[in-house]
């Protein structure tokens, strides 16, 4: 590659970062419904052809903007397997990890449901919806990795499970579970001073049913996220 070349490819990706910023506040703001093309190419001071020179329409757009976060989730996750313990302080570990990741993204997880409806799923370019795939694939198997050396090594030893039905049920638990604490209306009827407690207790309610060891009640799980806070997460002031 020329140096040329090279410049106009540092250029473009500098240029599609600055959309994706304003696209990501005015979905915040207005919705993806209300999101105005118009008004975001006045935002980045380029014309709506620039726009389309870099997504081909609004459900890229949109889904380019979830799919940076969800790379920031990956991140986080990798980050999360990378902490030492029992297979279950590692789960646990990335469950802190969503829970970071839901605090600074708390409308994700509502933007990407509305983003696997098939009305929306379907107009989103094969390109895109393979970024978004990459980034979401990197996610499972920070998670499956863990479940299946748990398997592995006899701390999940429930008969005739599958490592992937035990992912499934961890994946369903902390969506449902930050899908909820982001709305304030239930966090308020449920008198919830933190939901991302209550979403990661919700994690150790699983885990104990499928009987994945060390149990709750067997374990001193106070200092393992204190080992996580100091290791991995110091920001993480959630976590007691």
């Amino acid at each position: 590659m020329s140096a040329t070349t090279a410049r106009k490819e540092r250029e473009r990706a500098a240029r599609e970062e600055l959309i994706l910023d304003h696209a990501q506040r005015l979905l915040l703001r207005d919705g993806y419904q209300n999101l105005n093309l118009d008004e975001l190419a006045e935002a980045v001071e380029y014309s709506k052809g620039t726009l389309y020179l870099h997504f081909s329409n609004k459900e890229d757009l949109a889904l380019s903007v979830a799919t940076r976060a969800l790379q920031e989730r990956a991140d986080l996750f990798e980050q999360a397997n990378q902490f030492t313990g029992r297979t279950r302080e590692r789960i646990r570990a990335v469950g802190v990890a969503c829970g970071e990741f839901a605090r600074q993204h708390p409308a994700y997880f509502h933007v990407e449901l509305m983003l696997k409806s098939a009305s929306f799923w379907d107009r989103a370019s094969e390109e895109r919806k393979h970024l978004h795939s990459l980034q979401a694939s990197r996610t499972f198997l920070s998670v499956n990795n863990i479940v299946q050396e748990a398997f592995r090594v006899g701390d999940i030893s429930k008969v005739g499970t599958r490592p992937e039905e035990v992912t499934f049920g961890l994946v369903s638990v902390s969506m449902g579970s930050h899908i909820a604490a982001a709305s304030r209306e239930l966090a308020v009827a449920c008198a919830l001073a933190d939901p991302f407690a209550v979403a990661l207790k919700n994690g150790d309610i699983f885990c104990d049913g499928i009987g994945w060891k060390p149990l709750f009640a067997d374990w001193d799980y106070a200092a393992t996220d204190q080992r996580i806070r100091q290791e991995l997460f110091p920001q993480a002031t959630w976590l007691h």
